[in-house]
C-alpha cells in the first residue's frame, strides 16, 4: 500500500513539474513576441506599446506607400511570428534527427 502511495506522489510531482516548466515556456514564448512587435513599432515609429496607430494603417492597406513598403498589421506580424516559430521548431527537429 506505502508503494502506491509513494508512485502517487512521483506521478504527482512529475506532473506539477511539467506544468510548471509548460507554462513558463508559454510566458517566455508571448514575452518575446510582445518585444518583437515593439520593436517592430519602433522601427516603424510608433511609440511602444501603445498601438495608437493601428486603425490608420488598416485605412491606408489600400494605398500603396511612397518607398513601397505595405504597413503591416497586429494580427499579420503576430501570424508571421506564429509562422517564424514554427519554422524554427521544424528546424530543430531536422537538426535533432541528423545529429543520430
Amino acid at each position: 500500500m506505502t508503494a502506491v502511495w509513494i508512485l502517487a506522489t512521483i506521478f504527482a510531482f512529475i506532473i506539477i513539474t511539467t506544468y510548471i516548466s509548460e507554462k513558463e515556456k508559454t510566458k517566455r514564448q508571448k514575452m518575446k513576441i510582445e518585444a518583437t512587435l515593439r520593436s517592430e513599432e519602433m522601427a516603424r515609429g510608433y511609440r511602444p506599446g501603445t498601438y495608437s496607430s493601428m486603425e490608420d494603417i488598416e485605412a491606408e492597406e489600400s494605398s500603396t506607400p511612397e518607398d513601397g513598403k505595405r504597413k503591416m498589421t497586429r494580427e499579420e506580424l503576430e501570424k508571421g511570428i506564429a509562422d517564424l516559430d514554427e519554422r524554427l521548431k521544424n528546424l530543430d527537429s531536422i537538426m535533432k534527427n541528423k545529429k543520430n
